[in-house]
């Protein structure tokens, strides 16, 4: 008896851990570097504060199956605002407009938050 019942909550963890895991996510391929962007969709962090929304994200960047190297990512909206990001990599306060972003509208749909695109900018 005390086999089966092991036996049950072995395989009820092991399905139990592969329904909870965390996934790299494929959202596209820059050509221009030959790099596969992958969202870590469990740092997905969204909030809102006084001057609007914004979530972080990590994504890796690999090429031939290799990681090169993981970016994170903040994008932000001020009230009335095209969204903007930054990364790590950037110098100061300065931010990007978001154009065309996979990674913005995948984190987006999994925050469940609206976003509308006019000529490949977000608001």
């Amino acid at each position: 008896m005390k086999q089966i019942i092991f036996a049950l909550l072995f395989t009820f963890t092991i399905i139990f851990a592969n329904t909870c895991a965390a996934k790299d996510v494929w959202v596209e391929h820059w050509q221009s570097e030959n790099i596969d962007v992958y969202v870590m969709d469990d740092t997905i962090r969204g909030d809102s504060n006084q001057n609007g929304r914004y979530f972080k994200v990590s994504t890796k960047k690999v090429r031939n199956g290799q990681l090169q190297k993981i970016v994170n990512w903040t994008f932000s909206q001020g009230s009335n605002d095209n969204w903007r990001y930054e990364t790590e990599s950037m110098r100061g306060s300065h931010t990007t407009i978001v154009y065309n972003n996979k990674i913005f509208e995948f984190c987006m749909n999994k925050l469940g938050w609206a976003y509308s695109k006019r000529d490949g900018y977000y608001r």
